[in-house]
Formats: C-alpha cells, sequence, structure tokens
C-alpha cells in the first residue's frame, strides 16, 4: 500500500470516529430525556390530597418525600417541612391527607447558606387516614 493511500485512510478513521462518538453522545442525551420516569412536576402535586407514604429523605434544604396516589401514580421529591421528616415513623407506609403551602427553601448545594432560596410548594401538614 502507497503512503498516500495510508495517508487517505488515516484522514477518514479520524472523522468516523468523531461521528461514532457524537452519535454516541446523542443516543445517550436522548435516551436521558425521554426516559419515561416516575418523577412528576412539583407544580402537578398540590392537587394530591390523599396518597401513601413510600419514603422520606431528610435533605439539606428540604424534606423530600415520595408519594403514590390512589392510582399507582409515583410522585418523587416533593418537598415537605423538615417537620414532617421528623415524624417519619407516623407516616411511613401509611395513607395520608396532604395539605400545602407556598414557602421558601435554601437554594444552595449543600446545607451551608449561601443567600439563594426559592419559593416552592411544601407538604405542611400530613394526617394519617385510618
Amino acid at each position: 500500500m502507497s503512503d498516500q493511500s495510508q495517508k487517505v485512510i488515516k484522514e477518514q478513521k479520524i472523522p468516523f470516529c468523531l461521528s461514532v462518538l457524537g452519535l454516541s453522545v446523542s443516543v445517550f442525551a436522548l435516551h436521558f430525556f425521554l426516559t419515561p420516569t416516575a418523577v412528576v412536576a412539583q407544580k402537578s402535586v398540590k392537587g394530591l390530597q390523599i396518597a401513601t407514604v413510600k419514603s422520606m429523605d431528610n435533605g439539606d434544604n428540604a424534606c423530600y418525600v415520595t408519594l403514590v396516589d390512589q392510582k399507582g401514580k409515583v410522585y418523587q421529591s416533593v418537598y415537605a417541612n423538615f417537620e414532617i421528616c421528623a415524624k417519619e415513623k407516623t407516616f411511613l407506609n401509611n395513607r395520608v391527607r396532604l395539605s400545602y403551602e407556598q414557602g421558601r427553601i435554601n437554594d444552595c448545594q449543600s446545607a451551608e447558606p449561601c443567600g439563594k432560596s426559592k419559593q416552592v410548594t411544601l407538604i405542611t401538614r400530613m394526617q394519617v387516614i385510618r
């Protein structure tokens, strides 16, 4: 094989490798954005009045609650007051009636104060339904 033929083959391999890499990144991005998840936007949670509590996590900036409605739809990372997480044993795996209010939480990467906050819909009251 001549030197010029080898050079042409090498020049063709680089764009091909870049194309394969670009395609891989594109497929990953599409998968990331189009994969159905159980996460539901916070705005739609406010209408949820009765649900079963599946998990509670006392995070840096809020209490995060996972709820399942009567139709089996899962709501993950729903904001709640820290006082709600403090009563995890009372609420976990029980059906509850929910009350919401607008509230402010830190909008920081950790529990350390950063001076930023955001307004969100918070669960402010949970009542176990027997």
